[in-house]
């Protein structure tokens, strides 16, 4: 399974639950909303990141990388997001039309690339949901019960 097409079937399932898509992309779309870091310094695109998907519902924000395979570095991406708050000032311009009280950050992925490494990483994040083979999604860690 692509991440193409693990992205596609997350959008499907969001929509389907009455999430709003704000944006999506996935490699080669050219869809994607390009966030900067706080103290960006005029390089153009240093240091910034392409959320995979973002949705909102219901003054949750929920923010998506995708992967067609277990890869630590993007656990270690989300993580940041998560503790650091360098990129508040890109996240509250994108979700400015929005009223947002939290903002999740979580992982896409295949569910059968959810293995020990998977799991072993998933407190870096905040949810994991994963693609089964024919394209449903199923919740694989979702510790503070997001309403998913």
């Amino acid at each position: 399974m692509t991440e193409e097409q693990v992205t596609k079937a997350l959008l499907r399932y969001l929509t389907d639950n009455g999430w709003h898509i704000v944006c999506f992309d996935f490699p080669q779309s050219g869809t994607g909303r390009v966030l900067h870091p706080n103290n960006a310094d005029g390089e153009k695109n240093k240091d910034s990141i392409i959320p995979d998907i973002v949705a909102v519902k219901n003054n949750i924000s929920l923010f998506f990388e995708n992967k067609d395979r277990f890869y630590f570095p993007d656990y270690k991406k989300v993580n940041e997001l998560i503790v650091d708050n360098q990129y508040t000032n890109a996240i509250d311009k994108l979700l400015s039309d929005y009223e947002i009280d939290n903002i999740f950050y979580g992982i896409g992925l295949p569910t059968e690339k959810h293995k020990e490494k998977s799991k072993e990483s998933a407190h870096l994040v905040n949810f994991i949901l994963g693609v089964n083979s024919d394209r449903s999604v199923e919740v694989l860690y979702n510790p503070k019960k997001i309403v998913l």
